[in-house]
């Protein structure tokens, strides 16, 4: 792996342990809590990430790493879903009262 930037997805994050796996074309990358950016919570499985690599021992660590919107056909319906909801859910509320 070179010093360049990656995207991946979180594959798995223990939070009791502060460490997970994110999954890239090259492989898993090893991450550390420590190493993502903790003002907007802490990770999910199948967010999408770009990030760094150093050297850890033999394998990889990722560092620096950002959340990347997901702007894939399923993301998109999912918001758009959540969005309806939050309308229709607006609408009843008002016709209650």
């Amino acid at each position: 792996m070179k010093d360049e930037l990656y995207q991946g997805k979180i594959k798995k994050y223990d939070s009791a342990k502060g460490f997970g796996f994110i999954g890239c074309t090259e492989g898993d990358v090893f991450f550390h809590i420590s190493d993502f950016p903790a003002a907007e919570g802490e990770p999910k499985r199948n967010e999408r990430v770009k990030f760094n690599v150093v050297e850890n021992g033999d394998k990889y660590k990722a560092i620096k790493i950002e959340r990347v919107e997901d702007k894939s056909k399923k993301a998109k319906k999912s918001k758009v879903a959540a969005h309806n909801q939050s309308i229709t859910s607006a609408l009843l509320s008002n016709l209650k009262r």
